[in-house]
């Protein structure tokens, strides 16, 4: 598995997997680190979320 490491200068270097479809996303010195590798892929999440939260209340 593939590990982004925090520089001294606050930036992640290396590689993360997508939570979604396991690809590996290069951090390219991102301030954040990047957890999805297009916005199809975040809004599927953002669904799912919403869809078992508000599957919980009943």
């Amino acid at each position: 598995m593939a590990q982004a490491r925090r520089g001294d200068d606050g930036r992640y270097y290396g590689d993360l997997p997508c939570r979604w479809c396991e690809a590996l996303l290069d951090q390219k010195g991102r301030r954040r680190p990047r957890s999805h590798c297009g916005p199809w892929h975040r809004t599927k999440t953002y669904v799912s979320n919403v869809f078992v939260l508000i599957a919980g209340l009943f």
